[in-house]
């Protein structure tokens, strides 16, 4: 989201203490103090959990990331843990045997939907979280030990071998009239990669190539793994244009998947960042109520809703939303940052300097940059 002070992404590194270099990780005694010294900042407790489910607790890893959620309930690289975690907890074995009759154990989602439902939360916020490897079996065999080295690149973030080996796959399987033989993690990762360099044309290319893939009338084997249906790939092609800048064909691609899907409540949040970039912030504010109107059980579009307000110069009813989440997430600084800035302008100095110091009270000590704003700000209230 775009917010003030937005989250940093851990999905793939943790990150370390401070004090420790990068010559080795964290260890989990070491990211618990930092857990208890930080206790309201999501990062922090995510990065306990992602250790614990390297060491299959997952009980206690469920607990760390309940408390991520609990104060960014929008922290999509918890909320993908926390599905992972859930499965792992109640899954029950499910054998599936797939075409060439080899048996892949699964587990089945006992769990009432809420695995589900925090993959698809997940996804949404950031259709581009790493979901890791398939497993080999899914692969083709044809060409299983190439990608596998290609995965492995990519894996250690050596974005051009991995896009050689991917291109090595899909220039030997595309045939002169027929382009549907081409293994979709082929094109999928090598979007991926060409994304890390920056090189934005190259991965639409792959993403509308995988849309028709899945499009396609075709029963090639190519297709054995796939885990984007069309709606959910033209949703990654609109927030790849997003991430490209490309505006107009980003609010294009949204106003056509919200003409299809009235309750995708998280297109009218990419809809409303765009403006904000735009400094449209009338349109911003218009799409951020459109969010809350799809989906008026989520709490944290509120904070949105507060935030973009405020940037908009609509302080009194930005105070007042951002009370009301608030009072539903009390643990998120960033909430009490923005009241201080909203009261201030609207000459509550008296609040505004209590909202201030909540707010240094429970700020993560990595915000450093708006820590040291508050404490000015502070200054010049007492002044």
């Amino acid at each position: 989201m775009t917010r003030w002070g937005v989250l940093l992404p851990v999905a793939a590194v943790l990150t370390l203490p401070a004090g420790l270099t990068a010559q080795r990780r964290a260890t989990l005694p070491e990211l618990e103090a930092l857990a208890r010294a930080d206790s309201n900042d999501p990062v922090a407790h995510y990065n306990v959990a992602a250790v614990l489910v390297e060491g299959r607790r997952y009980a206690e890893a469920e607990r760390s990331l309940r408390q991520a959620i609990d104060i960014d309930p929008e922290y999509a690289p918890a909320l993908l843990l926390l599905a992972r975690v859930r499965m792992s907890l109640v899954g029950a074995p499910l054998a599936v045997v797939v075409g060439n009759r080899r048996i892949v154990f699964l587990r089945r989602d006992a769990s009432g939907g809420e695995t589900a439902r925090l993959q698809r939360r997940a996804f949404l916020i950031d259709p581009l979280l790493e979901l890791g490897p398939p497993p080999r079996a899914f692969l083709p065999a044809a060409w299983r030990e190439t990608l596998g080295r290609a995965l492995r690149d990519y894996e250690h973030e050596r974005w051009v071998d991995a896009i050689a080996g991917f291109t090595t796959v899909v220039d030997r399987t595309v045939r002169p009239t027929d382009s549907m033989d081409v293994p979709p993690v082929a094109l999928w990762f090598r979007a991926r990669s060409a994304m890390r360099l920056g090189d934005y044309d190259a991965a639409i290319r792959d993403v509308k190539w995988l849309l028709a893939l899945r499009l396609g009338d075709t029963t090639s084997q190519a297709l054995t793994w796939n885990p984007f249906v069309g709606d959910e790939l033209r949703y990654i092609l609109a927030y790849v244009h997003q991430q490209a800048r490309r505006w107009d064909d980003a609010i294009r691609l949204y106003q056509e998947l919200l003409e299809r899907n009235l309750g995708l409540d998280l297109a009218h949040s990419h809809l409303a960042e765009i403006y904000e970039e735009q400094g449209r912030w009338a349109d911003a504010i218009q799409e951020r109520r459109r969010a809350i109107d799809a989906n008026p059980e989520e709490p944290a579009l509120l904070f949105d809703l507060g935030s973009t307000l405020a940037y908009g110069g609509e302080y009194a009813e930005a105070e007042e939303t951002l009370l009301t989440y608030a009072g539903v997430h009390p643990r998120e600084a960033r909430t009490y940052y923005l009241l201080g800035f909203v009261r201030m302008r609207l000459g509550k100095g008296a609040l505004a300097r209590e909202a201030l110091t909540q707010y240094l009270a429970l700020a993560p000590r990595r915000y450093e940059d708006q820590i040291a704003d508050a404490k000015r700000r502070l200054a010049m209230l007492q002044d």
